[in-house]
Protein backbone atom coordinates (compact mmCIF):
# COMPACT_ATOMS: atom_id res chain seq x y z
CA UNK A 1 0.00 0.00 0.00
CA UNK A 2 1.11 3.56 -1.11
CA UNK A 3 1.79 6.02 1.79
CA UNK A 4 0.71 9.42 0.99
CA UNK A 5 2.68 12.55 1.62
CA UNK A 6 1.30 13.68 4.73
CA UNK A 7 1.89 9.92 6.50
CA UNK A 8 5.78 10.08 4.88
CA UNK A 9 6.10 13.78 6.28
CA UNK A 10 7.99 14.13 9.89
CA UNK A 11 6.79 16.70 12.51
CA UNK A 12 8.83 18.27 14.77
CA UNK A 13 7.59 20.44 17.41
CA UNK A 14 9.13 22.47 20.09
CA UNK A 15 7.74 23.69 23.56
CA UNK A 16 8.93 26.28 25.12
CA UNK A 17 7.74 28.12 28.84
CA UNK A 18 6.78 31.36 29.33
CA UNK A 19 6.67 32.69 32.30
CA UNK A 20 4.20 35.61 33.00
CA UNK A 21 4.41 38.36 35.60
CA UNK A 22 8.24 38.82 35.91
CA UNK A 23 9.55 41.93 33.86
CA UNK A 24 13.12 42.55 33.04
CA UNK A 25 14.98 45.03 35.20
CA UNK A 26 15.30 47.88 32.69
CA UNK A 27 18.52 48.62 30.33
CA UNK A 28 20.97 51.38 31.68
CA UNK A 29 22.59 53.84 29.90
CA UNK A 30 25.42 55.64 30.28
CA UNK A 31 25.69 59.81 31.36
CA UNK A 32 29.01 61.69 31.15
CA UNK A 33 29.62 63.94 34.06
CA UNK A 34 32.80 65.71 35.58
CA UNK A 35 34.37 65.83 38.83
CA UNK A 36 36.99 68.71 38.31
CA UNK A 37 39.15 67.78 35.73
CA UNK A 38 37.87 64.12 36.07
CA UNK A 39 35.53 63.01 33.27
CA UNK A 40 33.32 60.48 35.14
CA UNK A 41 30.65 58.02 33.49
CA UNK A 42 27.25 57.07 35.38
CA UNK A 43 25.22 54.15 34.82
CA UNK A 44 21.42 54.98 35.03
CA UNK A 45 17.85 54.12 34.34
CA UNK A 46 16.86 57.84 32.99
CA UNK A 47 18.81 60.93 33.04
CA UNK A 48 16.65 62.19 35.93
CA UNK A 49 18.20 59.61 38.00
CA UNK A 50 21.56 60.41 36.61
CA UNK A 51 21.08 64.05 37.70
CA UNK A 52 19.76 63.24 41.08
CA UNK A 53 23.21 61.15 41.59
CA UNK A 54 24.88 63.71 40.18
CA UNK A 55 23.48 66.43 42.69
CA UNK A 56 24.39 64.06 45.08
CA UNK A 57 27.73 63.64 44.27
CA UNK A 58 28.70 66.80 43.49
CA UNK A 59 29.30 66.20 39.88
CA UNK A 60 28.46 68.47 36.72
CA UNK A 61 26.30 66.55 35.05
CA UNK A 62 27.39 67.09 30.91
CA UNK A 63 25.06 64.51 29.23
CA UNK A 64 23.55 61.12 27.51
CA UNK A 65 26.90 58.79 26.63
CA UNK A 66 26.54 56.74 23.77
Amino acid sequence: MARTATERMQTHVTVGVARIGQQRPPSRVLFCAVDGPVRVLIEADNEDDARCLCREMVFEFICFCD
